[in-house]
């Protein structure tokens, strides 16, 4: 199997998980057009980026802007680990963004609840 197609199905998951994240964000109002639009923008480009790895190679080539050797399987599982690295980097900051929000409200309402009872003495 070409290394190229090998590339794109393993990182073609990371793509389509940030379509559905993005439509998601969309529908429940969490982002604005701009958000959506920045995010679709990103994804699409990664997409193309892994479409046309193999032109992108050879443009590069034959412009003489790179030196490097043709893709490798190690080169193929190291970007698909950086991506998922990436993408855990990501779902991580999402969930302790969620976490600082819920302790931020949780003290707020201790304190208002603080406040009434000292009121109440």
């Amino acid at each position: 199997m070409n290394k190229y197609v090998v590339l794109f199905v393993l990182n073609i998951p990371f793509v389509l998980y940030g379509y559905v994240k993005t439509y998601i964000y969309w529908e429940s109002k969490k982002s604005g057009r701009i958000g959506v639009f920045f995010r679709l923008l990103f994804w699409t480009a990664l997409l193309i980026g892994l479409i046309f790895t193999n032109e992108i190679y050879e443009y590069l080539i034959t412009h003489s802007i790179t030196n490097s050797p043709p893709l490798s399987l190690a080169d193929v599982v190291l970007a698909t680990a950086l991506n998922l690295t990436l993408f855990l980097v990501i779902r991580l900051y999402s969930r302790i963004d969620k976490l600082e929000n819920k302790f931020t409200q949780l003290v707020t309402k201790l304190s208002v609840e603080n406040e009434q009872l000292r009121k109440k003495r």
